[in-house]
């Protein structure tokens, strides 16, 4: 915290709810500090912008009624004492602004504050000439949609008693709409004027994001309607989408998740995130989170009648079916992202590197995004930005995400009753709306750095192009033959009997289940997970006991493969397939990667 950086503003107010200690208070670029004016022995605190989610401008009922009262909302991480675990917890700061005798200027500095604050919380670059001007952004409006029932029925408490107020901290505007049956929230997402929103939060569990992801899907206008921000707070018993948006987040994971969720949701930024398009006998359908088969769909769908005990239903029923294991023979086929061997004796073997990778690729002309998100996607996209050098540009989605775990130290802060306050806010603001992403340029006009390599003629890839249309149907699967054709020649079929099989697309499956560990929201791949019978039981147990921190993969019994599309064609009529979470009909069914075509709130 020593490093010197420019101070943007600086100021002496006094810190309620003490009367006569003066703290001089400094912002910079990158925190808020301040410290006892008069006591040498008191220790410098700063607050860092990365923490804080809020700032307000008050007057008090009972206090001094000139003075004017600058709070702001920061949630540092800290080391719990039972166990040394981080997570963060709400802090408040208040400043006493009395540099006049008159409201009125008290406010009006308070407001600057409050401007040069809260931009640099949202990652906005400020600088010193620019203070008087500084502006938060425009407001934008969520749509949030609660399922009553989902999990053990508590979502719209969870949303009431928690989320709701740090929103009203941060200032964001929201409508509640609580869905009524299933498929609700497909029927509001195919009929929603978007234009209206900035995007949707989703406080349920993963169904309903299946729901509102699919009725955007279902859309004429499909192309743009992905694009629509979607946000997510646990309110079920499957959690997946928020725990793994909090893990590549660098977020606590075990501890206070609905706090972390909406930290992140109210520090976001838009992040495409992959979807698979599934196909079945009679539908086809798109799954943001994994395919099931076997054991772990089972354990998935007929442990539905012990929802209300949350996540620990899965434990018990896991018990409850290895003691009674089953076993599916089925052939699977699958179209590799690297060469691979199912007849080798090890997991090493049957994968060979080489230096042509596979990789499937989707572009699209940017007039057809009319509605794009503009908000920043950071860190690892690659191969995304291209012009074709006419008035037209082309959107390559072929992008990558990685985890950004940062420990940071924190002092601890003041906190105080801020009650009694009236709000003296002029300006509302919501989440960053800066930057462009996927688009050909920046906002300021600058082009982005252009890709080296041509469409469809990478040296380091094969790359199989698709190109989007802009015509209403419906995406075509451009990697998958016809279910009751066979599959392409290039791909590789195993027929075999086995105890389970998942094709996965993000690190968790729920809780104490890092099921994928090097699965991204948007690394343009499908982690397909098999196990073969034969397994004894005991290793069976040990092997899902592993399944916490992700060690299974490292099993003999464990056949990891990355691919860009699947098949699966289970022999019998007797079983369960699990979609998202939901259950389709048993039977043959495929899918391929859609990379980053979605978008999500998060961090990266």
């Amino acid at each position: 915290m020593a490093r010197k950086c420019e101070v943007l503003l600086r100021g002496e107010f006094l810190l309620f709810p003490f009367k006569k200690s003066v703290y001089d208070v400094e912002v910079t670029q990158k925190w808020i500090s301040y410290e006892n004016a008069r006591n040498d022995y008191d220790e410098k605190h700063y607050i860092l912008f990365g923490d804080v989610t809020g700032c307000r401008c008050r007057r008090s009922r009972t206090y001094d009624v000139s003075s004017c009262f600058l709070t702001v909302y920061h949630y540092p991480i800290c080391i719990k004492s039972n166990g040394g675990k981080r997570s963060r917890e709400k802090q408040t700061v208040t400043f006493d602004i009395h540099s006049s005798e008159n409201f009125e200027e008290n406010l009006r500095i308070c407001q600057r504050w409050r401007n040069v604050i809260m931009s640099l919380s949202l990652s906005a670059k400020v600088h010193k000439e620019d203070i008087e001007s500084c502006e938060v952004p425009l407001p934008r409006k969520l749509l949030v949609l609660i399922n009553p029932f989902s999990g053990p029925g508590k979502a719209l408490q969870i949303f009431q008693n928690g989320v709701s107020h740090m929103l009203e901290e941060a200032d964001i505007s929201f409508k509640l709409v609580v869905t009524e049956h299933a498929g609700h929230a497909t029927e509001v997402m195919r009929s929603l004027d978007l234009s209206a929103w900035y995007g949707v939060v989703i406080v349920s569990g993963d169904g309903l994001i299946y729901e509102v992801i699919n009725g955007l899907m279902s859309r004429s206008d499909w192309e743009t309607a992905i694009n629509f921000p979607i946000g997510c707070i646990p309110g079920g018993s499957g959690n997946a989408l928020c725990l793994n948006i909090n893990y590549l987040a660098g977020e606590p994971v075990d501890l206070n998740p609905i706090l972390h969720s909406t930290f992140v949701l109210i520090k976001h930024r838009v992040i495409p995130m992959d979807l698979v398009l599934v196909q079945t006998q009679k539908t086809q359908l798109f799954s943001f989170l994994s395919i099931t088969w076997g054991l772990i769909a089972d354990i998935d769908f007929e442990s539905e009648r012990m929802r209300v005990l949350g996540a620990s239903r899965f434990t018990l029923y896991f018990i409850k079916r290895v003691l009674s294991l089953r076993k599916y023979r089925a052939k699977i086929s699958f179209l590799p992202v690297t060469p691979y061997d199912p007849d080798a004796k090890n997991q090493k073997e049957r994968v060979r590197k080489f230096s042509k990778p596979r990789r499937f690729t989707m572009i699209r002309n940017s007039t057809t995004q009319n509605n794009l998100s503009s908000s920043v996607c950071e860190n690892g996209v690659q191969g995304v930005y291209r012009r074709n050098g006419t008035a037209h540009s082309i959107q390559r989605f072929r992008s990558k995400s990685m985890p950004a775990v940062k420990d940071i130290d924190h002092d601890s802060q003041l906190t105080e009753d801020i009650s009694g306050f009236e709000e003296h806010d002029n300006v509302m603001f919501s989440v960053d709306d800066t930057d462009e992403c996927f688009s050909s340029s920046l906002p300021n006009g600058n082009p982005v750095k252009e890709d080296s390599t041509s469409t469809g003629s990478d040296n380091t890839f094969e790359e199989m192009v698709h190109t989007l249309s802009n015509d209403g149907q419906p995406i075509k699967a451009s990697l998958l033959s016809p279910l009751e054709e066979e599959v392409p020649s290039n791909w590789v079929t195993i027929e075999d009997e086995f105890i389970t099989a998942c094709a996965l697309y993000q690190p968790y499956l729920g809780p104490d289940n890092l099921a994928s560990p090097e699965s991204r929201l948007n690394d343009g791949q499908i982690h397909l997970l098999m196990i073969r019978s034969g397994i004894p039981k005991s290793a069976l147990v040990n092997l899902f006991l592993t399944f916490e921190t992700g060690d299974h993969v490292n099993s003999p019994y464990v056949e990891m493969v990355k691919v860009l599309a699947f098949r699966l064609e289970p022999s019998g009529t007797e079983g369960n397939i699990m979609v998202d979470g939901e259950h389709v009909d048993y039977g043959p069914i495929q899918g391929q990667v859609l990379p980053g075509i979605a978008r999500i709130m998060g961090v990266q």
